[in-house]
């Protein structure tokens, strides 16, 4: 990449790391509604100091806006940057060993909620911009920003944002939220998401509580429950709702061959979990198709009766879980609905309720897009290490609202590492990664503009 460049985001990386805690300093936490506002305020601020035209633009819901900028380069292309300013969660909080909400250096490392999940992927990317036009004054091609603060809540409203601002959005191609790389510092560059149906299932037989003598003559809610869920998968991990696997594209012979040169972090992957194996014992090639490839269906948390401490002899009055479907290209969240609908009332459990809480569709980029070999060619400079093509992630998010709304290709790049905690206590960004990152997009954009 260009000397100039790198010398000026080695020579400012302080700079960086203070604009990054001034960022994650403003709690936004969708779920709570925290800060949310605040946030876009400040991103907006940030924007604005290194010459973007920005606004504030509403969503279906708005107390989580997007903060749209664009600014115009030597090309006529548009490179599109997704990011989101919003974080999960700080919650367990007596498990952080630093406040979460005051970014804290140590070891290499900087803490805080938000410093991967995915402030720090914004910043990077703002650092290489403002280098750029210190280094070179006009940008090599026009950039856009697109900046929703609803993800970590699955992105409601975000389809209908797109579709009605396509002309806006317009771009040539897109870098998704964050990156990064493997165990083994390798850049990986992610080109998919998985799709993601989720779902509450509830049952109700009285109206009260009602004393366990009772479970003699009165319907018990969690066997009712527990045994429509037994009708949902079988002991070998194939999912029975007829249908379900009817619109699975197969993948491809350069995703497979990608699949297959990707390295084996199965110890890694089982440390860092606390497992001793995996699902039906795969390991290696097989545990990447299956975690890649294939469709899912989860149970993520079940509620019913008495769980506190010591006994209660109680007959409860309603039972509920929640589900999670992982989707997979051309699967779409709400055929996948109709159909455990069917099964359910087909089984004899239409009382059953189903409640949609949920959807997102999955996103593919091909592998043999041009731009994606732009991406990994630059990776290869920056990183001097063999980029890593991952066809998809196996978890899910509004991706495919961008590659289907606007057409573009959309690829991966950013600053992660994979024990950086996103989501957890003591979330966290290896300061030498966050440089990585930076170095990256500004090699991206450089590229891009040449290309």
């Amino acid at each position: 990449m260009d000397t100039a460049i790198q010398r000026h985001i080695e020579d400012h990386l302080p700079d960086y790391l203070e604009d990054l805690k001034r960022l994650c300093r403003q709690p936004s936490v969708a779920a709570q509604n925290l800060g949310v506002k605040e946030c876009a305020q400040l991103v907006q601020q940030m924007l604005e100091e290194i010459g973007f035209s920005v606004r504030i633009l509403p969503t279906r819901d708005p107390r989580f806006p997007v903060v749209y900028a664009q600014r115009a380069g030597r090309s006529s292309k548009q490179l599109l940057f997704y990011n989101h300013y919003d974080v999960q969660p700080a919650e367990p909080l007596e498990l952080w060993e630093s406040p979460p909400f005051e970014p804290t250096e140590r070891d290499g490392r900087i803490y805080g909620r938000g410093v991967s999940d995915d402030k720090g992927h914004l910043v990077a990317r703002f650092a290489a911009l403002k280098a750029y036009q210190a280094v070179h004054g006009q940008l090599p091609a026009g950039v856009k920003f697109c900046i929703e603060g609803c993800e970590e809540i699955g992105s409601p409203g975000f389809a209908q944002f797109v579709e009605e601002h396509k002309d806006l959005l317009k771009a040539d191609a897109c870098i998704w939220e964050g990156g990064g790389v493997n165990w083994a510092g390798n850049p990986q560059i992610t080109l998919g998401l998985k799709g993601i149906l989720y779902v509450e299932l509830q049952v109700r037989s009285a109206a009260r509580d009602s004393h366990s003598s009772y479970a003699t003559v009165v319907p018990n809610p969690a066997w009712r429950l527990a045994w429509a869920l037994s009708t949902l998968k079988d002991r070998n991990e194939n999912i029975l709702i007829p249908g379900f696997y009817d619109h699975v594209r197969p993948s491809t012979p350069l995703e497979l061959a990608a699949v297959a040169k990707m390295p084996d972090e199965d110890d890694q992957l089982k440390q860092e979990l606390g497992i001793p194996g995996f699902l039906k014992g795969v390991h290696g090639e097989s545990l990447r198709r299956r975690h890649l490839f294939e469709p899912t269906c989860t149970i993520c948390g079940i509620e019913s009766g008495y769980t506190g401490e010591g006994s209660k002899t109680v007959l409860p009055a309603t039972a509920m879980v929640k589900l999670d479907f992982r989707l997979v290209p051309d699967m779409r969240p709400d055929d996948i609905l109709a159909k455990l609908k069917a099964h359910l009332a087909a089984q004899g459990f239409s009382d059953v309720t189903v409640n949609f809480s949920d959807g997102e569709g999955p996103s593919r980029t091909a592998m043999d897009s041009p731009f994606v070999k732009l991406v990994s060619d630059t990776a290869r400079d920056v990183y001097g290490k063999e980029p890593i093509l991952v066809p998809t992630m196996a978890g899910s998010g509004p991706m495919h609202c961008v590659s289907e709304g606007l057409r573009v290709p959309i690829a991966s790049s950013g600053i992660g590492f994979p024990d950086d905690k996103m989501h957890a206590p003591n979330e966290n960004a290896r300061i030498d990664y966050f440089l990585k990152g930076i170095l990256h997009a500004a090699a991206i954009l450089e590229a891009f503009g040449k290309g």
